[in-house]
């Protein structure tokens, strides 16, 4: 009988975290058995096709956030007071390490991690990965008090970012392995890290045969720059607006489409209105991958003005470039993080300094006016991300990683809550 690994998530299914899905469909179809373990439940009632095509059960956890259930509370207390019963030096062992811990601390966390710990045990899983090194990777290392079973840990970018390193390192030294989607993220944690866990470069995959150029029957009357993610100062949107303006101001004609969604909506609104683009700039609001892709198929350039904010949060190398540089489409971002692992500036995409509306545009503009320059970067574009985006390939990766943790474990089961009572002691 095959092991079954869990695979924590925060939500699911999440239509922004693609990535997530396509991982869940592809090692399934390399044939690893997935439990999927999440902390929240949906909110959104739409959902990408490809989430009814997953066979994995789904777990969804307990919790009293963000918003309040009284039975979700009952469940929650009940697995304390249990888990008091069976090994009351253990569950305060795991109260004292969780008040030892430095980085800011919630209650909920130890309640989730009991929790978890208890379906580990009763669903036979072998070995937990976790997706995203904060909340979760907390939860997992909660939950080892309990029932050590080892875990992994995939880190993509606000969760190395924005957590306190000491956390990071000390939850990467129990973990088999830990996997990061940029270059750029690995040397980051290879510098915390003091441990001599694995950490591993796992570029995103892509599913390419959903992501294929159609041949054009007419070119757009006027260019459709395109730019997809949510609403957050990460994603930059207000210096792609002052961007366009310039473009409008230098007299270029476009139409710019930006689907996504989030807080910062309202505010991207109200400068589109005080910046008199209202005619050339349309926000659409979420949208599934299949309808995304007809998107796509009528756009001339793709833009995504990421930069790293003040708190040290950023993205790495965004699915959106990815998924266009496939389609042919010629892309313009920021050279930061990991987006020059992806763009080769001026060869597959144009790379211009963050928060440089400026450079922004004069990009745009050289774009929207060279259609031959536009074919020849999408060309590039997809050439670059069948050499090293694949789906089955870098998903297979995973897969080794993860057969190799669950049949030869670093830190055998049993050793593993001495490892974390020491820490306490």
């Amino acid at each position: 009988m095959r092991p079954t690994i869990g695979f924590l998530v925060k939500t699911y299914p999440k239509l922004s975290e693609t990535f997530i899905l396509n991982e869940i469909l592809e090692l399934e179809r390399q044939g690893i058995n997935l439990h999927i373990f999440s902390l929240r439940k949906r909110t959104d009632c739409r959902a990408h096709p490809g989430v009814a095509q997953v066979k994995a059960p789904v777990t969804y956890l307990p919790t009293i956030l963000p918003n309040f259930d009284p039975m979700d509370e009952t469940l929650l207390i009940e697995a304390q007071f249990q888990a008091m019963q069976r090994d009351a030096a253990t569950y305060f062992d795991a109260i004292q390490f969780y008040l030892s811990r430095h980085e800011d601390r919630r209650l909920h966390e130890v309640m989730l991690g009991i929790y978890l710990a208890d379906q580990l045990r009763q669903l036979n899983i072998t070995h937990l990965h976790v997706l995203f090194a904060n909340l979760h990777a907390a939860t997992a290392e909660i939950a080892q008090f309990f029932h050590p079973v080892p875990y992994s840990i995939t880190a993509h970018a606000k969760d190395i970012y924005l957590s306190d390193p000491a956390a990071l390192d000390r939850r990467m030294a129990k973990a088999e392995f830990v996997l990061t989607c940029t270059d750029f993220n690995r040397r980051h944690l290879e510098a915390i890290s003091t441990s001599r866990t694995p950490i591993h470069l796992s570029y995103h995959g892509l599913d390419l045969t959903r992501f294929q150029p159609q041949p054009r029957t007419t070119a757009n009357e006027v260019p459709m720059l395109l730019s997809v993610g949510r609403f957050s100062e990460k994603k930059g949107y207000p210096n792609l607006l002052k961007a366009l303006s310039i473009l409008k101001q230098a007299g270029q004609p476009f139409r710019s489409v930006i689907v996504g969604y989030g807080g910062l909506e309202q505010q991207i609104r109200q400068q589109i209105a005080d910046l008199n683009l209202d005619n050339e700039v349309t926000i659409v609001g979420k949208l599934t991958q299949d309808k995304l892709i007809g998107y796509y198929q009528q756009t001339d350039a793709f833009v995504l003005p990421c930069l790293v904010t003040d708190d040290g949060d950023r993205d790495g190398i965004p699915n959106v470039l990815l998924e266009s540089m496939a389609m042919e489409i010629p892309v313009v971002s920021t050279d930061i993080s990991g987006i020059s692992e992806l763009v080769d500036n001026n060869y597959n995409g144009v790379l211009v300094p963050e928060k440089d509306a400026v450079a922004m545009a004069q990009a745009l503009e050289s774009l929207l006016r060279q259609p031959e320059l536009r074919q020849r970067m999408g060309k590039a574009g997809r050439k670059s991300v069948l050499a090293q985006f694949g789906l089955a390939q870098n998903v297979g990766q995973v897969k080794d990683w993860l057969l190799r943790a669950v049949q030869n474990p670093v830190r055998p089961q049993a050793s593993v809550l001495s490892e974390l009572l020491a820490v306490v002691s």
